[in-house]
């Protein structure tokens, strides 16, 4: 017999209603424990639940569909004062109504639906999302011709605190709505987690519910009867379906002709067990004015029938209303301010000096990991992080000799959480014993609140939920790393991890500008660590060059030619030390250097 399955398709059903006969494996069919019986209006059979319009059922295949429009106001809805919402659907009709040549078959299909409605949430349950407010609409600052640089950037510094406090109050409401329809989110993904865990032990119960709806009522027949054996043997068929039986009662000769005569009035009950795929009648039972019959299975001739049903509880589905909202607001104003002078339409100086410079000539143990973000989805810019990485890349592959093909780059929008994954775990599947790893990251750190832990945030993450997926805590990270055959791994990282860059905070409306990040382990032996900055520091973007200002320095040095890891630190230590307080106190920047010291590059 043919898989029975439900289509591909996001499926938003779930129907709270159902109940259950039993907990075990066996289920009764009969006039009181029957399922969806057709009406000559077939818009009045429900299914229980909602399908979206791509969800189809499927039955040996053939597609059985129907379109169907509801409206509905949930709970939710009311407590953010949403008004009531449209959605299209399939299968208006109940399942039960559909006739077909092969019933079984029905019956393993519709269990397989109710599977998925029994681990799916209904769009009433799904709070909307929070609109965004509106910001104040952000200032145009031009620079007077009779006002110095330094005179405008102090403009622009007190517009931008100004404009901070005014859009602080608006912040919090929007991240207090926020977070109170991500809770009731994490909820319904908890609820519907528990109810995958445990389908195993529904499989029978919705098997049962899926026969009843498939086959209607049982109708009964008297075909004849065995005085002599005292047994009636009668028709079983179901209201639904070309489903029947022949059945035999142990009637007492006393009983029979009235039984016989009224037959219609004869409730009869079969009791079937699920199991293994296989569907069985393994109880009879008929019920005439109090009195009890049972029936004889043997004499039934009725064989076990092969049931299949695609119970897939452990597969998820991606459904964008259950997909968490950023409480965060982002100002493009923010990064806009700090780029309001903007000199940098002269050609990029570390190209220029990389030009100069003799290439290195590839090696093929070498291997570098570039992971550079300025444009992120849910968060604001890293100012020149985009410029720095791509420079990186030809630094890695001119002065450390990396050959072209060991390059593995994600910029901006390829940066995001799936694609950091796979491209990491496919180079070190490549890296082999003596190799050495260049790994570079120029992007936002994250303190995840309240350990502090590190995190780095990919292109796509949501920044207040990070810890979600635990690969991108630093400590982890680093692990990963560890765990590759390379001799060697030398770590750059361009982000601080106070919860600010460039002075500004990612989790806006919470965290504190500045956060002391948990400390994390490395491998002492084969790998070391330079970062932007100590504990509570900025990482700054360097914008009279147009890079970032740790990047900058780093990159020079290497293409100056320093390849000693200490000499090539304290160089960029200086450099930056400098730099960074010239920017002012609250920019000062001091690059840090972890692991084995006596690596070189």
């Amino acid at each position: 017999m043919k898989r029975n399955r439900v289509f591909s398709g996001i499926l938003l059903a779930l129907c709270p209603t159902i109940a259950f006969a039993s907990p075990s494996n066996q289920f009764e069919f009969s006039k009181t424990q029957h399922g969806t019986v057709c009406s000559e209006n077939p818009d009045v059979w429900l299914l229980g639940g909602e399908l979206k319009v791509d969800a189809p059922i499927s039955i040996n295949g053939s597609l059985l569909t129907r379109e169907g429009k509801s409206t509905s106001t949930s709970s939710f809805d009311a407590f953010f004062n949403q008004g009531a919402h449209s959605n299209q659907h399939y299968m208006k009709q109940a399942i039960g109504c559909i006739q077909s040549d092969d019933p079984i078959a029905l019956v393993g299909a519709v269990a397989a639906l109710y599977e998925k409605q029994f681990t799916s949430l209904s769009s009433v349950d799904i709070p909307a999302p929070i609109p965004e407010p509106d910001l104040p609409e952000a200032p145009k600052v031009v620079k007077d011709q009779f006002e110095t640089k330094q005179q405008f950037d102090e403009r622009v510094e007190l517009i931008r605190q100004q404009r901070q406090q005014e859009i602080a109050a608006i912040q919090q409401k929007y991240r207090q709505q926020v977070e109170a329809r991500n809770q009731k989110i994490r909820t319904l993904q908890n609820n519907i987690e528990q109810r995958k865990d445990n389908l195993e032990e529904k499989k029978a119960q919705l098997v049962a519910k899926a026969f009843r709806d498939v086959m209607g009522k049982p109708i009964v027949t008297a075909k004849s009867y065995d005085a002599e054996k005292q047994q009636m043997h009668v028709l079983f068929k179901s209201s639904n379906q070309n489903y029947q039986r022949d059945l035999v009662l142990n009637v007492p000769l006393e009983q029979a002709r009235e039984v016989y005569d009224n037959v219609d009035l004869l409730d009869l009950a079969l009791f079937y067990t699920y199991d293994q795929q296989q569907l069985e009648l393994v109880n009879i039972k008929a019920k005439y004015n109090n009195t009890e019959f049972t029936g004889d299975i043997a004499n039934s001739q009725y064989k076990p029938e092969a049931l299949e049903v695609v119970l897939d509880g452990k597969s998820s589905t991606v459904m964008p209303e259950l997909e968490m909202q950023n409480p965060n607001l982002i100002d493009s104003f923010e990064v806009n301010s700090r780029l309001s002078v903007a000199d940098n339409t002269a050609a990029d100086e570390l190209k220029g000096l990389l030009d100069k410079v003799s290439a290195v000539e590839p090696n093929s143990t070498n291997w570098f990991f570039n992971l550079s973000i300025e444009d992120y989805a849910n968060s604001d810019q890293v100012a020149y992080a985009r410029n720095s990485g791509e420079i990186m890349s030809d630094v890695a592959k001119k002065v450390l000799g990396v050959p072209e093909r060991h390059v593995y780059e994600l910029i901006d929008r390829d940066a995001t959480s799936g694609a950091i994954k796979d491209k990491l775990r496919l180079m070190l599947d490549n890296v082999a014993e003596g190799d050495t790893v260049y790994f570079y990251y120029s992007g936002h750190g994250i303190p995840a609140i309240p350990e502090n832990e590190p995190y780095i945030l990919p292109q796509d993450k949501i920044p207040d939920y990070i810890t979600d997926d635990p690969f991108f805590k630093l400590d982890n990270l680093y692990k990963t790393l560890s765990s590759s055959k390379a001799s060697k791994i030398v770590v750059m990282v361009d982000s601080c991890f106070s919860g600010a860059t460039d002075g500004v905070s990612v989790i806006k409306g919470v965290a504190a500008s500045r956060l002391a990040p948990k400390k994390v382990s490395i491998d002492p032996e084969r790998m070391v660590v330079i970062t932007a900055g100590r504990d509570k520091e900025y990482s700054n973007m360097y914008q009279e060059k147009g890079h970032r200002l740790f990047s900058y320095y780093l990159m020079k040095s290497m293409i100056d030619g320093n390849r000693d890891i200490g000499a090539l630190y304290q160089d960029v230590y200086d450099q930056v030390k400098s730099a960074s307080f010239e920017m002012g106190d609250l920019k000062r920047q001091h690059p840090t250097i972890t692991g084995n010291q006596t690596i070189s590059l």
